[in-house]
């Protein structure tokens, strides 16, 4: 096969790829920003109203690195392994925040953060819908990047 095959052959399919890692970039990026802006939303929220010992301003910050962190390696690698791991903290992401947010598996007690009264001028209902939407969208795109080139290009026989 001679070079100009190789490259008509996989062109198409390699700028799919990029354009769909980019995609997926983008969306860390987006995802970081709203995490971030949710940091220092709450850290104010807790502040202003004397909630010190309940701080969950934290959580935001830790969740807002991951994503940075992908963004970065989504623009400049293009490794299996990478969308593998991305697909796997997207998981955990979602469980998190399911446990934590929502408040399942925490008991009465605990109904998560629609109930923290800190935060009750925020609109944690919002951005739950739009940074999980987000998430879910970025767990497909990863795991799409993860299939092997063949199954993520060819059409189910």
């Amino acid at each position: 096969m001679t070079s100009t095959e190789l490259t008509t052959h996989s062109g198409p399919s390699t700028d799919r790829r990029r354009s769909v890692r980019l995609f997926a970039a983008a969306l860390c990026a987006l995802l970081a920003a709203l995490y971030l802006a949710l940091t220092v939303l709450v850290r104010d929220a807790e502040l202003t109203g004397g909630y010190l010992v309940d701080s969950t301003w934290g959580g935001y910050l830790f969740l807002a690195v991951p994503y940075v962190v992908g963004a970065v390696l989504l623009v400049v690698a293009d490794r299996r392994l990478l969308f593998v791991v991305g697909a796997v903290v997207q998981v955990l992401v979602l469980v998190a925040f399911l446990v934590f947010a929502v408040g399942v598996l925490l008991g009465p007690e605990n109904e998560g953060v629609f109930v923290y009264e800190a935060l009750d001028d925020l609109p944690m209902e919002a951005f739950a819908a739009v940074t999980t939407a987000l998430e879910v969208v970025l767990l497909a795109l990863l795991v799409r990047l993860a299939l092997p080139h063949d199954a993520a290009t060819s059409a189910p026989a």
